[in-house]
């Protein structure tokens, strides 16, 4: 790893860390309350605005100083050739149903009794599945990513030309080459079309999972732990696709580990900062998974 992206990945993984720290430390009864509209033209929840004020205190606090995208705000052009693609919290519905069935079993109301209050680093409640994703990019390339899961703290990294790290260890992906040994996560078919494209992969593939957080799948590939994410809604209805903000993080955590990424038809991913654009993805541990499923998802 090169001496520079090894600066900005550890300001990366720290923005991770202090992310983590404030959905922690956050009144989890009143996350999913709705703040304001985020640039990408969806509601924003308040787990939204506390992790990307805490991410954006972060790298505004580094002298690196680069542009930001993030799925809140926005771009901020700052002029640098560095730009971080953030998405402050991936699966915000994971996230606010933990803090909604938190208030459910211990209102903040109720009495203290004895074993009833989780400890206080406690997220393992709910769906404890949701993300912190950050990318940079210099003049078009992605250098770097970080994808932490919030609840556990488990971190992904990776750099350009230097692999990728599962909590400081390195990963590579499983050498799986067809759907019927594959453990594959699921974006849910939207519609009759979308039920068609997938059900080949239902009945073939050996696991089927549907987590709803595209990065945290993504990266679970470069670990083994699952084989392949795809999201079969290719005619694209409203918010069947993911945003750069969802992958760009993970996409270089994965092809640092071996694996591949690409939309539906095995075509590389925008990596622009259209941060509304919709982009049906497809990912596996091997090409030859890959081609496999785009296969699966084209019926005749």
């Amino acid at each position: 790893m090169n001496h520079h992206n090894d600066q900005i990945l550890k300001l990366m993984i720290e923005c991770s860390e202090r992310v983590r720290l404030a959905v922690i430390n956050a009144n989890r009864a009143t996350l999913s309350e709705s703040v304001g509209m985020g640039a990408d033209g969806e509601s924003t929840s308040r787990i939204d605005k506390l992790a990307e004020d805490a991410a954006l205190a972060c790298l505004a606090s580094n002298p690196l100083h680069g542009n930001v995208l993030s799925e809140e705000i926005g771009f901020v052009d700052r002029g640098s050739a560095l730009t971080f693609i953030l998405d402050p919290i991936d699966s915000t519905s994971n996230a606010t149903v933990s803090g909604e069935l938190l208030e459910s079993v211990n209102p903040a109301s109720a009495p203290s009794e004895p074993g009833r209050d989780l400890p206080h680093n406690s997220q393992m409640i709910g769906f404890p599945y949701f993300a912190f994703s950050l990318a940079a990019m210099i003049d078009g390339r992605i250098v770097a990513g970080c994808v932490r899961n919030l609840p556990t703290g488990d971190l992904f990294t990776a750099a350009k030309g230097a692999g990728t790290r599962l909590n400081d260890v390195p990963v590579s992906t499983a050498n799986i080459t067809s759907l019927r040994k594959a453990w594959v996560a699921l974006i849910r078919p939207s519609g009759d079309q979308g039920l068609r494209r997938v059900s080949e992969i239902l009945v073939q593939a050996k696991r089927i999972r549907v987590t709803g957080c595209s990065a945290l799948d993504i990266a679970l590939i470069a670990s083994s732990g699952v084989h392949a994410l795809v999201n079969p809604n290719a005619h694209r209805p409203p918010n069947s696709g993911e945003k750069v903000v969802d992958y760009a993080a993970a996409q270089l955590i994965l092809t640092e580990a071996g694996g591949v990424v690409s939309d539906t038809e095995g075509n590389p991913l925008p990596l622009d900062f259209d941060i509304a654009r919709l982009t049906p993805v497809l990912a596996a541990a091997t090409p030859q998974l890959q081609e496999d499923l785009i296969r699966s998802i084209h019926p005749d």
